[in-house]
Parts: structure tokens; C-alpha cells; sequence
């Protein structure tokens, strides 16, 4: 085979090639565009069917009766009327790129595939943002459906509720079944908005129904108790009052201040209120009311009680002051007698303008006296304004007495000291009386000198005792304190010669019983004389320790039985 055929072949072959290569080529690019194509035909209608003129129709009718909703929904309409336009447009642009694409070359169709993918996302995102408003704002309506549906159910408990409690309500129950039937009116009233699409008044219903049933849940749980107070304990409070106060005024207790009628006719209005407000299921501020009265009412009989404590009291210490005014009197009659007979003596104070003056005030605080006493029989003042005098009365007429008995104890103790000196006196004459017997009874045969200046001490002690009682003005604290001196000393001296007397007769007897064992014993003749001797020389003391001595080497255990029996 030549050259030249071989070249003839290769260049048809090539031919043959490249011709396939287009035509391969030309069908996929075709197949490209149809499948874009499809790709937004199928996009277009899918944007197209979404129903956004019945849903607008719907967004319209509910906004009718609400100016923000409407709005609202007139922005989005213009938004829509947009979308409707741009559907319109690519409906357009669609048939003229189905129309030209197998005139325009592939870079032409593609470029005019690309301004509809554009156009397009434009679209779908207008329509599935006002899709979405119009979804949302169509759900209202179904969560107003569903929120009638929760009210009737609610509805239906609490009406339950309140016919199986119809007894414990008492008076309330009609006010209840009235406002149940509100509720029934107001979900009729509900039902015809929603019907003709009036949404809003819809809403209102139903929020003013649930309202309703929770004010009547609140209330039927309120009402036995405020029924008990209002019909039960507060009448009962009452009438304890009304008693009280009757028992008060037949006292005579002055109680006008108190206001108390206004206060009981003020509380017995506002109950009849509260009962009324109570029978029409209405409880709203009730509670406060009632406590509020029987705060007044605690407080009215705290006042009464107070004011009945303060008449008693004031009658007591009027009294009492009375009683004080008598023993006033005998007080100041005593000291005004005392001090006229012994002023002098005793070196009182001048008491005579001061007694002057509590008589004149013994006189003020009768009449006070009298005063207080017509104000309590007349009940024409406060009881506790009455004991405030009175108690004024009382303390005046304690102070004055206070005074007053100063004074008389000042008297008693002059006149105290006085008659104890003189019965001291007459007791310390008479020891020292006696103690001059016993010693000129007894002879004793030798005493102390001392014995005889105490014996000397003792009268001058007497002496001087009797000299300060016949002093005037008698100088009460020096003569008391030399009385409890002589006392003292003369006593203590009478002791001691009583001791010396009995110790010599102890000697002597002592000396009478050794006398039997003189002649047997040469001993005790010796001892015995010393004893004697120490008796004559008057220590009588170790005469009686030497006698008994030598007695006890015969009778070791019994000398003191053997004196007594020889005695």
C-alpha cells in the first residue's frame, strides 16, 4: 500500500474521531443543561405549590380584630406579592430558556441556567421565610384551641369540686354556680370568635375564663374558714362584748372614752359586708377584715378589763388612803401630845409649824378622798384617770406618814431609853444591894481591897445613872451608853462576890469534915492549919485547893461526895 493511502486513512480515521468526540461532547453538554433544567423546574414547582394565599387568607381573617397582628401580616403580604411576582418571572424565564437552548451554544445556556439557580434561591428563601411566619401564626390558633380544651377540662374539676362541696360552702355555694356560669358563657363567647376567626377576642375569653376558675379554687378554699369567723366566732366575740360592756356600765366604770358602740357598730357593718361579699363566692380582702375586727374586738375587752382593774383598784386605794388618813391622825395626835409634854426634856425640835401643816394637809387629803369616792359612785371620769389620783393620794399621804413616824420613833426611843434607865436603875441598886448582904451575911473573916472601891464604883455608877435621868434636856446617847457601862461592870462585880462567898464556904465546909481526922492523921492537922490560916488571910483559893489536897490522900475518889454529905 502506497504512502499516500496510508495518510488518506489516518486523516479519515481522525476525522472519524474527532466527529464522535463532538458528538459525545455535544450530548453530554445537552444532557447537562436538561438535567439543570429539571433541577429547577422541579424547584420552581415546589416553591410554586406552597399554599401561601390560603395561609394569608387565614393569617388575614385572625388578624382582623388586632391591630399589631394586622400589622404584621400586611409587612409580610407585601413580602408575598414580591414572591408571586418573582414566581411569574421565572415561570417566563423558564419557557424562554426551554425555547433557546437548542439555539444557544452551551456556554450561553449555562450562563442562563446560572441567573435562574439565582433567581430561584431568591425565591425559595422568600417563600420559606413567609412560610414560616404564616406557619407560626397559624399555630396561635391551635394552641387556642388547645388551651380551651385544658380550660374545659380544669372547668370541669372545679365544678366537681364545688357541687360535692355544696354544703361545706354554705351561704357561698349559689355565688359559685353563678360564676361557673360566667365561665360557660365566656367559652361560648370563645368559640363564636374563633369561629368567625376573631382570634383576639378568643384569647381574651379564654384568659379571663382562666382567671375565673383560679379566683374560684382560691375562694372555695377560703370560704369554710371565713364562713366560721364571719358566722361563728366573731358573733360569739360579739356578745362577749356586749356583755362585758353591759357589766361595765352597770358598775359604774366610765367607758364613754373607749368609743366602744361606734367600734362595735363599725364591726358588725363591715361583717354584714364581709357575709354579702362571702354569699357571692367573692373572698378577696375578707380574711383581713375579720382579723382585723377581732384585733379590735381583743382590744375592746383588753380596755375594758384594764379599765374594771383600774375602778377596783381605785376603790381600794382610796380606801386604803382613807384608812392612812385615820392612822395619820393618830400619829400626828401622839406626836403633837409627846412633843407638848416632853420636847423639852428630850431636846426635841420645834414640830409646831410642821404639825400645823400636816393637819392642814390631813384635811386637803380628805377631800381628795371625797372627790375620788363621788367620781367612782358617779362614773363620770376614766377609771384609770381615778386611780392616778388616787394613787397620788396615796403616796402623799405615805410620805407625810413616813414624816410623821420619824418623828414618833424619834419620841418612843427618848421615851424608850428613858424608862429602860429607870427599871435598870432600880435592878442595879438592887444587886449591889444584895452583894453589901452577902458580904455583911457571911463575915467573911479578910476581903481585897478591891472588892470594896468596885463596891464604891458600883453606887457611883448608880449615882450618876440617876443625876442624867432628872438632866433636862436628858442627853439620851450618854445616857445610855453609861447604863450599859454600869451594867457591865456592876454585874461583873456582883459575879465575882458571889464566887469569894461561895469558895469560903466551900473552905469552911471542907475544913469542918478534915476536923474528924485531925487527932489520926498529924498530916492533915498540919495541912488543915495552913488552910485555915490561908482562909484568914482571904485567899480563899488556895485555902480550898491545900484543904481538899490533903482529904483526897483518905478518900482519893470521893472527897468531893464526903464535903457534900459532912456539909
Amino acid at each position: 500500500m502506497g504512502t499516500t493511502t496510508i495518510i488518506v486513512i489516518t486523516v479519515v480515521l481522525l476525522l472519524v474521531i474527532a466527529l464522535v468526540t463532538f458528538l459525545l461532547i455535544r450530548n453530554a453538554h445537552k444532557k447537562n443543561i436538561k438535567e439543570k433544567m429539571d433541577g429547577l423546574y422541579v424547584r420552581f414547582n415546589e416553591a410554586k405549590t406552597v399554599p401561601l394565599a390560603f395561609k394569608f387568607n387565614k393569617a388575614q381573617a385572625m388578624a382582623r380584630r388586632n391591630e399589631e397582628m394586622a400589622k404584621e401580616v400586611s409587612k409580610y403580604l407585601e413580602r408575598y406579592d414580591n414572591v408571586d411576582r418573582m414566581i411569574g418571572e421565572l415561570q417566563q424565564m423558564l419557557n424562554d430558556a426551554d425555547d433557546s437552548q437548542f439555539n444557544k451554544s452551551y456556554k450561553e445556556n449555562l450562563e442562563t441556567i446560572n441567573q435562574l439557580d439565582a433567581k430561584m434561591a431568591e425565591c425559595e428563601k422568600e417563600v420559606k421565610e413567609i412560610d414560616r411566619f404564616l406557619e407560626d401564626f397559624s399555630q396561635k390558633e391551635n394552641e387556642q384551641r388547645e388551651y380551651s380544651s385544658r380550660l374545659k377540662e380544669n372547668y370541669r374539676v372545679v365544678k366537681n369540686t364545688i357541687n360535692k362541696n355544696a354544703q361545706v360552702l354554705s351561704i357561698s355555694y349559689d355565688g359559685f354556680v353563678d360564676k361557673l356560669a360566667e365561665c360557660e358563657n365566656l367559652f361560648t363567647s370563645s368559640e363564636e370568635a374563633m369561629y368567625s376567626s376573631d382570634y383576639g377576642k378568643a384569647q381574651n375569653d379564654l384568659e379571663q375564663i382562666d382567671k375565673n376558675l383560679e379566683s374560684i379554687k382560691v375562694n372555695a378554699n377560703a370560704v369554710p374558714k371565713l364562713i366560721k369567723d364571719a358566722k361563728g366566732v366573731l358573733p360569739l366575740m360579739l356578745d362577749e362584748t356586749k356583755r362585758e360592756v353591759a357589766l361595765t356600765r352597770q358598775r359604774g366604770v366610765y367607758i364613754d372614752h373607749l368609743h366602744i358602740d361606734e367600734k362595735i357598730n363599725d364591726i358588725e357593718e363591715q361583717i354584714n359586708e364581709d357575709v354579702k361579699s362571702i354569699s357571692r363566692a367573692e373572698t378577696e380582702g375578707i380574711s383581713e377584715n375579720l382579723n382585723n375586727a377581732k384585733d379590735v374586738l381583743n382590744d375592746l375587752n383588753e380596755e375594758l378589763a384594764a379599765e374594771n382593774r383600774s375602778f377596783k383598784q381605785a376603790k381600794e386605794t382610796n380606801d386604803t388612803a382613807y384608812e392612812h388618813i385615820g392612822d395619820m391622825e393618830k400619829v400626828e395626835e401622839y406626836v403633837r401630845i409627846a412633843y407638848q409634854k416632853d420636847s423639852q426634856r428630850f431636846g426635841l425640835e420645834n414640830l409646831n409649824e410642821i404639825l400645823y401643816k400636816k393637819r392642814e394637809n390631813m384635811e386637803k387629803y380628805k377631800e381628795e378622798y371625797r372627790r375620788i369616792s363621788a367620781d367612782l359612785v358617779a362614773g363620770s371620769r376614766p377609771a384609770s384617770e381615778v386611780l392616778d389620783d388616787a394613787d397620788k393620794l396615796y403616796y402623799a399621804i405615805e410620805s407625810d406618814m413616813k414624816t410623821l413616824y420619824s418623828y414618833k420613833s424619834t419620841i418612843d426611843k427618848s421615851t424608850d431609853a428613858e424608862v429602860r434607865a429607870n427599871n435598870q436603875l432600880t435592878k442595879l441598886q438592887l444587886v449591889v444591894s444584895e452583894v453589901e448582904s452577902k458580904l455583911q451575911e457571911y463575915e467573911l473573916p479578910s476581903i481585897d481591897e478591891s472588892y470594896k472601891n468596885d463596891l464604891l464604883k458600883s453606887r457611883e455608877y448608880i449615882s450618876r445613872i440617876r443625876e442624867m435621868t432628872t438632866e433636862i434636856p436628858i442627853n439620851i446617847e450618854e445616857l445610855n451608853a453609861l447604863l450599859d457601862e454600869g451594867i457591865d461592870f456592876i454585874y461583873k462585880f456582883y459575879n465575882n462576890i458571889n464566887n469569894v462567898v461561895g469558895m469560903s464556904i466551900m473552905v469552911e465546909n471542907a475544913i469542918v469534915f478534915g476536923n474528924k481526922y485531925r487527932s489520926t492523921y498529924p498530916e492533915i492537922d498540919r495541912e488543915l492549919s495552913k488552910a485555915e490560916f490561908q482562909y484568914l488571910n482571904g485567899e480563899y483559893t488556895k485555902a480550898l485547893k491545900t484543904a481538899i489536897s490533903c482529904m483526897e490522900t483518905l478518900f482519893p475518889e470521893q472527897i468531893d461526895e464526903k464535903i457534900l454529905e459532912s456539909a
